[in-house]
């Protein structure tokens, strides 16, 4: 059979008369009025079965079952408070996944930061991330399998919406005892001697060669290699010179291990914030973009 409880607010009623002693100061702490002080505690009375108040005296003072009762209720309401005050945070908490689509170089030169900020302001994220060439990730933003792009290249598509993250200045990285004296390096500068250069299934690719047209092509000896590690590692090796981003290059130029020059003229590379426009309204993707725009350097 069921056992209709007593209210979680008659509860408390009883157990500010048993602090105070009295009706009325009871009252006047709950903003009730006497009579319905009164009547919480005869409707307990009459539910339980028992008295909870012994009013022999001077003050209202709680039977044994009064106390009992009383400390019940203290632990349910406790419990009540710890369950809203965990709703509360789960609700100001983001919960969710965000699949994120960048390069090898982004990942590991200008993500890190940012990823540290977005675990630190919502835990509750759980992030993915995708690498490969802009050509490989630009269909799953157009699907909707990635929410956000970091890319070397803005995709012109009327679903997507872009934003400059990064300028980066790219250089021409030559072993440390080579180019001793040369204060910039020109397409020309670079006939006859060997490259290794990004192949061309990758973005940057395509600005290099750009770049290039100025040299004579057919004195250009070109090793196309798809990772930025292995570029440095070549030149580094004595093998050739390359040409790649700046942010690539600095530690090892910091450590002597190769040398930097700027190119002439200047060549530069852009990382673009890509997401699908539809989908920035969501919570999780929404706090990941003004978290990303936040550590952007255009």
């Amino acid at each position: 059979m069921a056992r209709y409880l007593p209210t979680l607010e008659r509860l408390r009623t009883l157990a500010e008369v048993a602090r105070t002693g009295s009706f009325s100061l009871a009252a006047d702490r709950l903003a009730l009025t006497q009579p319905a002080v009164s009547n919480h505690i005869r409707l307990l009375e009459q539910q339980i079965g028992v008295a909870l108040l012994d009013r022999s005296g001077r003050t209202s003072r709680p039977t044994p079952e009064g106390e009992m009762l009383i400390a019940a209720a203290a632990r349910a309401a406790g419990e009540i408070e710890a369950a809203l005050d965990a709703i509360a945070r789960q609700r100001a908490e983001l919960v969710g996944q965000l699949v994120l689509a960048t390069g090898a170089t982004a990942t590991r030169h200008l993500l890190p930061p940012v990823v540290a900020s977005l675990r630190d302001r919502h835990p509750g994220i759980d992030l993915r991330i995708l690498t490969g060439n802009t050509v490989d990730l630009l269909p799953g933003l157009l699907e909707g399998s990635v929410d956000i792009g970091l890319l070397t290249a803005t995709p012109v598509q009327p679903a997507l919406e872009s934003r400059l993250f990064f300028r980066d200045r790219m250089v021409c990285v030559t072993p440390a005892s080579e180019a001793p004296g040369m204060a910039s390096i020109t397409p020309r500068d670079l006939e006859g001697r060997q490259l290794v250069l990004f192949d061309r299934a990758g973005s940057i690719r395509g600005g290099i060669d750009g770049w290039l047209t100025e040299a004579d092509a057919a004195r250009l000896r070109i090793t196309d290699i798809g990772s930025a590690d292995a570029l440095i590692g070549f030149v580094r090796a004595g093998y050739g010179w390359t040409i790649i981003s700046e942010i690539v290059a600095h530690g090892d130029a910091e450590a002597g291990h190769v040398a930097i020059r700027p190119l002439d003229p200047p060549l530069w590379r852009e990382m673009v914030l890509v997401w699908r426009a539809d989908r920035a309204s969501r919570p999780v993707v929404a706090a990941a973009l003004a978290i990303f725009l936040a550590h952007a350097t255009p």
